[in-house]
């Protein structure tokens, strides 16, 4: 008896000594870092995670009132959380079919205990997001030749949530700064904001996470320089003398970059593992099933939403990127998302839907100023003004007298700070009230603060009105046998910087989605420069 309790224990110990030794060989260790020690890039991940709860599938599958019940940091009583060994997690991480490095340390081990232990509830919504969302990015990565098992940076960058905002001004899903967005062709303005549109904001995050790869040839790399940009990351390879391997130049990253890769990491185990720690996604009525129709007019999501008996919060969480309910589809033609068994109806009610939103739109003008907001690049429409703050000015009150969106204006003046200080001078860009040639209206102040008018930036290029002048001439000449004037088919060859809306106004009575049927460009309406385009026009 006394020999088989003494084999028990030689067994027991033996299998203890064994998990150490696989631990220290693959040099990790057994205890692990709070979690408040590493930072997730410096973007507010719990307020991500907390404002995902009020989105209109989330809440309504949810069923919970928030107020009272703290979602975030409440777990099942009936949860049963195993715990494993860092032996169990080196092989799981390994096992995964991945081209990125997945090292297992104790930063990563914290990560992974954040959402297997003490964001279960988050977890399991995110888990339940993923099966809409992540179809959509698999699509997008595999057609940009970038590895599939990034569409993890959502989790850590977002929560899965289109509508988050950084406190350094990121926004969407892949939380795209104003100016990145930019270079990668996400538009920015007062009424849509394209870093919240899931399909445009993720070929724009391929392309951008593509053209890192490029230059470091390393992918946790490229993933410190999407965190903080590649001049943070060319500073830690040269202070770490050369070397290039996340982890080698970790203690000379930025704070918040060091908690990047970990953080990424965590998400792939915990997004591949998570039926192992008993999480389950939690069940989301989003419509797996849309469709997405090109509209070529102004409308409101308010009157799509009582023309479809359709939620309009709803609608906002299926086009995240109209930032006031406006879709501003006649200057140029802008996607709609909808359940696909409602896309029929809505072709058939387009037209009243659109008289509806035009009535609606004006009556909502003359209350507040959404009518009057205005894009951030200057057009032809569009003046630019400086103004000097006065004592008591902030974004909001500013915003209010010029008819702006307060978003906007910081992001025209680069500022992220909520207080103006007095004397300070700030770019507004504002619509021209009136089309006089001569005389050009000033734009409505209250008070008596100081406005510069810069008349030169809506000024057309010379060579552009010759062109334009020239076209239209030679329309004029073409005449039917009647008298009548006769309809000239020309050809426009499209530079770098047009767009289909920029073209249709060099042109008269000619619409953007004239230029679209004309040209068969279909709904997604894609120019590229040295296109050419046919164009009809007449005297």
């Amino acid at each position: 008896m006394k020999l088989v309790i003494r084999v028990r224990y030689f067994i027991i110990f033996l299998l203890f000594f064994i998990q150490i030794s696989i631990a220290f060989a693959s040099n990790t260790k057994l205890n692990t870092i709070p979690i408040d020690t590493v930072k997730i890039s410096g973007k507010d991940f719990q307020a991500n995670l907390d404002s995902l709860l009020n989105n209109f599938f989330v809440s309504q599958s949810l069923k919970i009132n928030t107020n009272r019940f703290n979602f975030s940091d409440s777990n099942d009583e009936t949860d049963i959380i195993p715990n494993f060994s860092d032996s169990v997690y080196i092989q799981r991480l390994q096992s995964l079919p991945s081209v990125i490095d997945m090292t297992y340390n104790d930063k990563v081990r914290a990560f992974i205990e954040l959402y297997v232990n003490k964001k279960r509830k988050n977890v399991k919504v995110m888990l339940g997001l993923s099966q809409y969302y992540f179809p959509i990015f698999e699509e997008i990565l595999d057609q940009q030749g970038v590895p599939q098992e990034l569409k993890y940076l959502t989790i850590i960058e977002s929560a899965l949530n289109p509508r988050a905002v950084s406190r350094v001004g990121a926004s969407g899903l892949w939380q795209f700064m104003y100016t990145t967005g930019k270079i990668y062709d996400l538009q920015v303005n007062s009424l849509v904001d394209e870093r919240r549109d899931p399909i445009k904001a993720s070929y724009a995050a391929a392309k951008y996470l593509k053209d890192l790869y490029g230059i470091y040839k390393d992918w946790t790399l490229a993933l410190a320089a999407y965190n903080c940009g590649p001049g943070n990351v060319n500073k830690a390879i040269k202070r770490s003398k050369g070397k290039t391997n996340f982890w080698e130049i970790y203690d000379y990253l930025p704070q918040e970059t060091r908690g990047y890769v970990p953080a990424f990491i965590a998400a792939n185990y915990m997004m591949n593992y998570y039926k192992e720690h008993n999480l389950f996604p939690q069940k989301i009525d989003f419509p797996t099933l849309t469709d997405t129709v090109m509209v070529g007019t102004d409308m409101n999501l308010k009157e799509i939403s009582e023309a479809l008996n359709v939620p309009l919060q709803q609608l906002r969480d299926l086009n995240p990127q109209y930032k006031n309910d406006i879709i501003p589809g006649k200057s140029e033609a802008y996607s709609l998302k909808l359940p696909i068994n409602l896309v029929t109806t809505f072709i058939q009610m387009e037209d009243t839907i659109t008289a509806k939103s035009k009535e609606s739109m004006l009556k909502y003008s003359e209350v507040t100023p959404s009518r009057n907001y205005l894009q951030i690049s200057p057009s032809d429409d569009i003046i630019k003004i400086s103004y000097k703050a006065q004592k008591g000015d902030n974004f909001s009150s500013i915003a209010k007298k010029y008819k702006v969106d307060a978003d906007a204006l910081k992001e025209w003046n680069h500022m992220r700070k909520k207080k103006i200080k007095p004397g300070q001078k700030l770019v507004i860009y504002t619509t021209k009230k009136g089309k006089s040639e001569k005389k050009e209206p000033k734009p409505f102040v209250s008070g008596s603060s100081e406005v510069k008018t810069d008349t030169a930036i809506h000024e057309k290029p010379e060579s552009e009105n010759k062109e334009v002048n020239a076209k239209n001439k030679e329309a004029k000449t073409s005449k039917k046998e009647n008298g009548e004037a006769k309809p000239k088919t020309i050809t426009y060859k499209v530079k770098k910087g047009d767009t289909i809306s920029s073209i249709s106004r060099k042109f008269d009575n000619v619409s953007v989605k004239d230029i679209i049927e004309w040209n068969k460009l279909g709904k997604n309406g894609v120019i590229t420069p040295g296109q050419e385009l046919k164009i009809k026009i007449q005297n």
